[in-house]
């Protein structure tokens, strides 16, 4: 089998079609690398995002959870609206007692 000139041309055509896909391809290929790593780079910083976010999230709701049931819970302002009507209610039951005192007393001292 011997290749002549039309056989030589043809084989050159073929190896030089060959040759330009793969410089194509690798072209493409380092394309879609630096495309990806891009992609890549951009999922990390929307994760750091995510997850600052879901921090601050999480410690809102934290604050909103102990302000619901440990602040203002009605139980709690119940008893602490009971204790401030023991504490006013005592406070005139001392007022009450103070002026007797003063009336009995009536800013004399009498004569020895």
């Amino acid at each position: 089998m011997e290749l002549g000139p039309r056989e030589l041309m043809t084989f050159g055509i073929v190896l030089t079609g060959i040759a330009t896909t793969w410089g194509v391809l690798k072209a493409t290929i380092k394309s879609l690398t630096a495309t990806l790593e891009d992609a890549k780079t951009s999922l990390s910083e929307v994760h750091t995002r995510l997850d600052k976010l879901e921090a601050k999230q999480a410690v809102a709701l934290s604050s909103i959870d102990v302000m619901a049931k440990d602040i203002l819970s009605p139980q709690i302002l119940k008893e602490r609206s009971e204790r401030d009507g023991a504490i006013t209610e005592r406070l005139n039951s001392l007022e009450r007692m103070m002026d007797k005192q003063i009336h009995l007393h009536n800013g004399r001292h009498p004569s020895t």
